[in-house]
């Protein structure tokens, strides 16, 4: 094996730990899994092993997964930038990813969504902006939510990029089905965010609109849509 594949296997080898630790973040975890991840960014950083744009792209991959671990990321994420010693590259690979995350979503908005049948064989399409499609558009939504709850994203770009290409959306073939998955996903959108879009985030009429889609209560694969009376917000 020559140096410069014995380079590129280490580099996806690093990357592929480090993500990997994200996904590990759980409230039972937390504090044994993050000073890991602490450690692995940092070393990879310092090591030159991988870029900022590099692990932006690795790691921003989570928001579209099914993991427990949205929540723990966001808060490891405010942690990680915020502490007195992070290096220049630490801080900027945390304030590149989220926003990062917060553009693809509003990107993924633009698409005709709809959740795949259990019984599909191709529940991945690489074409797509909203890996996993509908489900996968729904996780995101919970992400960006935690981002927003735990102050990792700006006004303004939660302003341009958030809601306003929620709602802007025209509807073709399954219509039903498409509302359904906007629906839930500005349920787990409030859900994970809390009182933090109320306060000063989002205009009023948008607060309306995103309100107007949650009480049709819509269906999802024949379950029963979501209940806003369980949305804590004021």
């Amino acid at each position: 094996m020559d140096r410069k594949t014995r380079d590129l296997n280490s580099r996806t080898a690093i990357a592929s730990k480090i993500s990997s630790l994200f996904c590990s973040l759980e409230p039972s975890t937390y504090h044994e899994v993050a000073s890991k991840v602490e450690f692995w960014t940092e070393y990879a950083f310092t090591e030159h092993w991988i870029t900022v744009d590099e692990l932006v792209e690795k790691v921003s991959s989570l928001a579209w997964l099914n993991h427990s671990s949205h929540a723990s990321v966001a808060r490891f994420l405010m942690e990680f930038r915020d502490a007195p010693h992070r290096s220049d590259q630490a801080k900027s690979f945390v304030d590149e990813l989220c926003p990062y995350v917060l553009r693809w979503f509003a990107a993924a908005s633009a698409e005709n969504l709809s959740v795949e049948s259990k019984s599909s064989s191709r529940p991945y399409d690489g074409s797509r902006v909203a890996a996993w499609g509908g489900e996968g558009f729904i996780r995101a939504a919970s992400f960006v939510g935690y981002l927003i709850e735990w102050g990792l994203l700006g006004h303004e770009l939660v302003r341009r990029h958030l809601v306003k290409p929620l709602i802007a959306h025209h509807y073709g073939d399954h219509e039903d089905a498409q509302k359904s998955v906007r629906a839930m996903a500005i349920y787990q959108l409030f859900a994970a965010a809390r009182n933090s879009l109320l306060q000063g985030l989002l205009e009023p009429e948008d607060v309306q609109a995103c309100f107007k889609i949650l009480e049709t209560k819509l269906s999802l694969n024949g379950a029963v849509g979501p209940d806003v009376a369980k949305l804590n917000v004021q």
